[in-house]
């Protein structure tokens, strides 16, 4: 029982872990967008 149970918790921590990740990446590159938005904006 205990050792199917470790790599369904490993299974979760690793899917967690990579939507942690993701959802950095996507906020880093929203920020980004709105950089490259002002720089245009002020371009004009």
């Amino acid at each position: 029982m205990e050792i199917k149970l470790i790599p369904v918790v490993m299974f979760f921590i690793i899917l967690i872990s990579i939507q942690y990740t993701l959802n950095k990446i996507l906020l880093a590159l929203k920020e980004i967008k709105v950089i490259l938005l002002t720089k245009k904006e002020r371009q004009e």
